[in-house]
């Protein structure tokens, strides 16, 4: 990306209609409903597993509220998003979904690379889930292809194969370099990946289009997580802030693009679902995009776009992608286990660096994010 990109022109990449390769598509299909007042579930057919699912799924993350799950069951949503990384999170949503196995679709993840650890993953996963099967098994965090050696495929297939797994894929935050990665393979029948308001945009609509082409479906996560308004400036788990109908129109801008399957925002409370709940029957409005390019120019400073432009410029060997993704997980997400949790999985070196002893930042982000200032708060708060 131009760091001398105009303000205009940002704008217009975070909130322009995907194009390259998707209108043509005849795996298209209506997603809107004609009567926006009542809102409805809408389905979408996730790639060539030919599973209908939700244009908006569920992320129950961590610690799922187990009201608010069992609401969104009842209202008919229907997929959810778990991983063995979460904690408790099977454990406790296999107690909400007793007697409704039939009606949900469940995707789980393995953050293990060894054949044997990602099957013993899975087991696990059915016990505790209370399932013969999953209806689809991801690896869990996969940016670069030598995180995907070829036994970690292998354990996805012998899955696959037994019936314990339907389908198969992995989730990934940098999209676009592990495109032609996955078409090489051709092994995988879903993508989950990072897309959303203001994230979306030129960087990863090309790569997206790609997939969605190529018959795999793509779940999109992260998608509200800029939007949802927490006090940047509080150094502790900050408490919610409400954002008006920033989520509802982040959803709804993401479901524009009809190469997205299903979306997994995660949700705390009933007000919250029953909102996100609408945005599946509700287009996207010039109301909508006005709000956005508001609160985009909001959280310029402080939200890392995840276009990677600062990939290998630390003189340092930070990733600071991926740092700055982790300081959100608290400051946007108010979830500060999943912020400690993933800043301490880094490296040793990593973690010791501080930005503070360095005079000036060496990466000058085209999306206006102050660096430094971001990687000292993390560092602060994190190490």
């Amino acid at each position: 990306m131009d760091s001398h990109q105009s303000r205009r022109q940002f704008l217009q990449a975070g909130l322009a209609l995907p194009a390259v390769g998707i209108v043509s598509s005849d795996r298209l299909e209506p997603v809107f409903q004609e009567n926006p007042s009542a809102p409805k579930v809408v389905y979408r057919t996730l790639g060539k597993t030919g599973l209908k699912v939700t244009g908006v799924g569920y992320g129950i993350g961590f610690v799922p509220v187990t009201d608010v799950v069992a609401r969104a069951v009842d209202m008919g949503i229907n997929y959810y998003d778990t991983s063995r990384d979460y904690g408790e999170s099977e454990k406790i949503f296999s107690g909400v979904i007793k007697g409704k196995r039939d009606k949900i679709i469940i995707a789980t993840k393995s953050g293990r690379t060894k054949k044997a650890q990602i099957l013993e993953d899975l087991d696990t996963s059915l016990k505790v889930l209370g399932t013969d099967h999953v209806d689809i098994l991801h690896l869990h965090g996969r940016d670069n292809p030598a995180q995907v050696p070829d036994e970690s495929i292998e354990a996805l297939e012998i899955g696959k194969k037994s019936g314990k797994a339907r389908f198969i894929g992995f989730s990934c935050h940098d999209v676009n370099n592990m495109v032609p990665f996955i078409l090489k393979t051709g092994k995988f029948d879903v993508i989950q990946t990072t897309y959303g308001f203001p994230i979306g945009g030129r960087y990863r609509e090309q790569a997206i289009a790609r997939l969605h082409e190529a018959g795999i479906g793509v779940i999109a996560m992260k998608v509200v997580v800029a939007l949802s308004g927490f006090n940047l400036k509080t150094v502790e788990n900050p408490p919610a802030r409400p954002n008006g109908d920033g989520p509802l129109a982040g959803i709804k801008w993401v479901l524009q693009n009809p190469a997205i399957s299903t979306t997994v925002p995660n949700m705390r409370t009933i007000p919250q679902l029953e909102m996100n709940f609408r945005a599946m029957s509700e287009r996207y409005t010039p109301a909508d995009e006005k709000l956005l390019t508001l609160l985009n120019e909001q959280i310029r400073p402080d939200y890392c776009r995840m276009c990677y432009e600062c990939k290998g410029v630390c003189p340092k060997g930070l990733p600071v992608a991926d740092m700055l993704r982790f300081l959100s997980y608290n400051d946007f997400y108010g979830d500060y286990h999943r912020a400690i949790v993933s800043f301490r999985d880094l490296a040793r070196e990593v973690r010791d660096v501080r930005c503070s002893d360095c005079e000036s930042c060496a990466i000058q982000c085209p999306n206006g994010v102050h660096i430094q200032d971001r990687l000292i708060r993390a560092q602060q708060l994190l190490a």
